[in-house]
């Protein structure tokens, strides 16, 4: 039976922000430093932390789309330029601001040629204090 030497610092531990900034609307990064750890400490304490985090974040956005007569998400509609898949990708970029619980249901309205942003979005019953708009 071989018996390992346990080691023990005596250093107080050190955390500290190095670096912290804001990638886009809804990316946001922050590397910092926490030492000494001693071997295999530094993974159980960055799972539990992202986990933790993760377990925290509240936010509204879109989680499923719902159409008529369109087979599968590669799938191209007559007169729409993007496919359906282009759609549904452009449709999980929408920041949605709320301070509301639970499901909501929405739908477009739109006729004739042009664009269509988050602005065409309709909801059923209030749901946002404000809408951050992306084009579509």
């Amino acid at each position: 039976m071989v018996r390992e030497k346990v080691k023990v610092s005596t250093r107080t531990l050190q955390w500290k922000c190095v670096e912290s900034r804001r990638d886009s609307k809804r990316l946001y990064y922050g590397r910092f430093i926490l030492s000494p750890l001693m071997k295999g400490q530094a993974d159980t304490i960055g799972i539990v932390m992202r986990r933790a985090l993760l377990g925290e974040i509240e936010g509204t956005c879109i989680t499923r789309a719902k159409s008529e007569n369109i087979p599968h998400d590669y799938s191209n509609i007559v007169g729409i330029q993007e496919s359906v898949h282009e759609i549904l990708m452009n449709l999980n970029e929408i920041v949605l601001k709320s301070n509301l619980y639970g499901t909501r249901n929405a739908l477009f309205c739109v006729q004739g040629p042009g664009y269509i942003t988050a602005r065409d979005i309709v909801f059923y019953r209030p749901l946002w204090k404000s809408l951050i708009i992306h084009s579509i």
